[in-house]
């Protein structure tokens, strides 16, 4: 929740960059309720199973996985970052 904003503005400031947010609710219903209240318009996913946070070895959440285009990990955030810094902005225009 803390970095959804900065998350819809890097979306909109890096349209080659694809946001791709994934909920863990296990309530269908607070999860699109959730979307439509705060405007989420990036493409999301709801893993009620938690079957990502397996996959990747999630530990704390907000976690963030930088993916390049060949489907490798470049990078991994643990806890809230923002997401307009200059040097997070930088880091992902060079890749």
């Amino acid at each position: 929740m803390e970095e959804l904003p900065s998350l819809l503005t890097l979306q909109q400031k890096l349209p080659g960059i694809e946001v791709v947010a994934v909920s863990t609710d296990q309530d269908d219903t607070v999860y699109r309720k959730f979307l439509v209240k705060h405007n989420v318009d990036v493409l999301t996913v709801r893993d009620a199973d938690q079957k990502v946070n397996q996959m990747y070895g999630t530990v704390m959440i907000p976690e963030t996985y930088i993916i390049d285009r060949n489907g490798m990990i470049r990078r991994k955030f643990i806890g809230a970052q923002d997401w307009t810094s200059p040097d997070i902005v930088d880091y992902l225009n060079k890749l």
